[in-house]
């Protein structure tokens, strides 16, 4: 019985994960030839060293108009004397936070507030674009009936297991979020590489419905505001936002934190979807070792391998990433295991701040 409970779960799973790998083959790049003004919009905390490398990968690009608006939360730093003399570059700087806004929704608010372009382009202090055509690429997604377009930041892979670790977590993300977003349900996208129009953002009200909820400044606000006729996709090496990993276990468990903590909010389909693919990924794990003795064990292990080793190769081509597929085996099941762990701790830990 344990044995046939044991496929029927892992079966599942893979269904789920096919599901979301044939997505990726309805992905047709666009070729939108406007080039309206951009406004880059970054929230900075004390984050001096990481805007000396971001800033002059934007001013870099490829792009011919743009702007940059760096909302400076609370800095202790010479960050705004740094950001002074750049070009494009319009720092806002925040002495305080209002007792109802959560501290980065208020930042980016801020920014918004300042900013001049048709487009409103989200990425993070501790990030750095792939290419110089990262707000092209962007742009050539956004026709007349789009209002969001979501993009794909991947973690750099270091020498360090957790670094690898995060990694392959972050491309899971993505898989989820672009594979359902393929098939016109949309649920989530990352801050760290997202375009939004600068009139839709104002016209849904912005932040005000989720100012002071910790997190979800990306996540929520695709929850309320995205559907299927208003946003596109972005893939390839040329629009990935590459972001640094956390250097500790601690730091990164803090990080999925707050990043899972909102997920008691996203619609009942979402909640249902993203339940049934976690749980039937951890049951399968679970009783992978009770079942070991069993004759069909390793032709179903092998199987189950198989399907996600070309599921997420080809997700990984589409998205313009790699993944150590030598390790798929033991991060693959690390993932099955914290993921649910970490979306319980969620839960119970009730303040977790963007930056103190």
């Amino acid at each position: 019985m344990i044995f046939i409970i044991w496929c029927v779960f892992g079966l599942l799973h893979l269904a789920i994960t096919a599901y979301l790998s044939m997505a990726f083959r309805k992905y047709t790049p666009a070729n939108n030839l406007k080039r309206p003004k951009l406004s880059v919009i970054i929230a900075a905390h004390d984050e001096e060293e990481n805007l000396k490398r971001l800033i002059p990968a934007i001013l870099s690009q490829k792009y011919p108009d743009f702007e940059i608006v760096v909302a400076l939360d609370r800095t202790t730093d010479n960050s705004k004397y740094h950001l002074a003399d750049c070009d494009k570059v319009i720092p806002i700087v925040i002495n305080e936070v209002p007792a109802d806004w959560n501290q980065k929704k208020y930042a980016l608010n801020e920014a918004i507030k300042h900013a001049s372009g048709e487009w409103l382009v989200f990425t993070d202090a501790d990030c750095k674009p792939a290419s110089d055509k990262w707000l092209t690429s962007l742009v050539k997604q956004a026709d007349d009936q789009t209002s969001i377009v979501l993009g794909v930041s991947p973690y750099q892979i270091g020498h360090s297991f957790l670094s690898g670790y995060i990694s392959f977590e972050s491309f899971m993300t993505a898989f989820a979020y672009i594979g359902r977003a393929l098939h016109k349900k949309p649920y989530m996208g990352v801050g760290r590489n997202m375009m939004v129009r600068r009139s839709f953002f104002k016209r849904m009200g912005g932040y005000e419905k989720i100012k002071n909820i910790h997190g979800g400044d990306d996540d929520l606000f695709i929850q309320q505001h995205a559907n299927k006729s208003n946003l596109s996709i972005v893939l390839g090496q040329d629009a990935l936002v590459w972001t640094y990993p956390k250097k500790s276990w601690k730091a990164y468990f803090l990080q999925k934190i707050r990043h899972l903590s909102v997920g008691t909010t996203y619609k009942n389909r979402d909640q249902l979807f993203l339940g049934v693919w976690h749980t039937t990924h951890l049951v399968f794990f679970l009783l992978l070792f009770f079942n070991a003795s069993q004759s069909f064990f390793w032709p179903m292990l092998l199987f189950y391998l198989f399907i996600k080793l070309v599921s997420y190769r080809f997700a990984a081509s589409k998205i313009g990433t790699h993944i150590n597929y030598m390790l798929l085996p033991l991060v693959d099941m690390l993932y099955a295991v914290l993921t649910p762990v970490i979306a319980l701790w969620s839960k119970l830990v009730k303040d977790i701040p963007w930056k103190n």
